[in-house]
């Protein structure tokens, strides 16, 4: 049995594997797409990770990435694609099962991490050491970015639109086309461009420094670390949040501020303005005095 994984391979092989795999299970059409985009994804992401020989802990990382764009029974569903296809990859000899055991999450109705306050947003920014930690976090709060568009910014993407500083973003684009654009606060601009000065950007705003891809796109991953070494160096408690996180952060504080749902919705850039409505639902539970009046009969 090899060792090396279907990144090994060139393209042809790994579509060949997957061809092969797809064919050979006894699912509805329905299910096998869904196998389908799953592992698409899964590859993909091992591509853009720079992640040659995949690991246990590189699908553990892949689950975690898949929470801050799809829902718990997407993900559920594409990890059940990534076993099943490990499974299979073992049963024809190709590579061993790295993926036995390794659970799916929790269906809640509610959002699996929560966001920061404003006091914990400010610690977060406290203890950065670099302009490259607070653009991190500045950028990705005022432009509520999930990780993977952060790590697919280049400076081609910044654009001047009648005298509006505008961002070209990824999205949930599958084709790779950055489709959809962000507002950048003038702010924001004067410090990306203080750190492009400084840490001599040349392509993409969050670059490699690793010696195999240096100067290329930073890792999800890689930023992903970056990001909890900052709330935990912050002492804050990782229980409940992560690097979606800020994003989640930016849509409350924009209901919190009183911007009407529609255009917080539009700013999310979110398909429908229902997964927005899960937001103010979470803002109305903690405002409810209900709680505090049925405890002056108990106390």
């Amino acid at each position: 049995m090899k060792n090396e994984v279907i990144l090994n391979n060139n393209e042809l092989q790994i579509n060949d594997l997957l061809e092969r795999y797809l064919k050979y299970i006894d699912v509805s059409d329905n299910t096998t797409k869904t196998y389908n985009v799953g592992l698409k994804q899964f590859i993909q992401y091992l591509h853009d990770n720079n992640i040659k020989t995949p690991t246990r802990e590189d699908i553990i990382n892949f689950r975690e990435y898949l929470k801050e764009e799809h829902k718990p029974n997407t993900i559920n569903a594409y990890l059940i694609a990534v076993r099943n296809f490990y499974s299979w990859l073992e049963y024809e000899d190709i590579t061993k099962d790295i993926s036995k055991k390794i659970k799916g999450i929790k269906l809640e109705n509610h959002h699996l991490k929560r966001g920061l306050s404003q006091e914990e947003i400010r610690n977060v920014l406290e203890v950065c050491k670099d302009k490259r930690e607070q653009l991190l976090i500045k950028i990705m709060l005022t432009c509520a970015l999930r990780i993977n568009e952060v790590a697919n910014i280049q400076l081609e993407d910044f654009y001047n639109d009648k005298g509006v500083i505008m961002l070209k973003v990824l999205g949930k684009a599958r084709d790779g086309l950055k489709q959809d654009s962000v507002k950048i606060d003038d702010r924001i601009f004067e410090l990306i461009k203080e750190y492009c000065q400084e840490y001599n950007v040349q392509d993409y705003l969050f670059y490699s420094t690793s010696n195999n891809n240096k100067g290329g796109k930073m890792s999800t991953k890689c930023l992903r670390e970056i990001i909890t070494n900052l709330f935990k160096r912050a002492g804050l408690d990782m229980g409940k949040i992560s690097s979606h996180s800020l994003r989640h952060s930016s849509c409350e504080l924009a209901l919190e501020s009183g911007i009407p749902l529609q255009e917080v919705s539009q700013f999310m850039r979110h398909r429908s303005v229902l997964t927005t409505t899960i937001y103010c639902k979470e803002l109305e539970i903690r405002k409810s005095k209900i709680s505090n009046t049925l405890g002056n009969y108990v106390f």
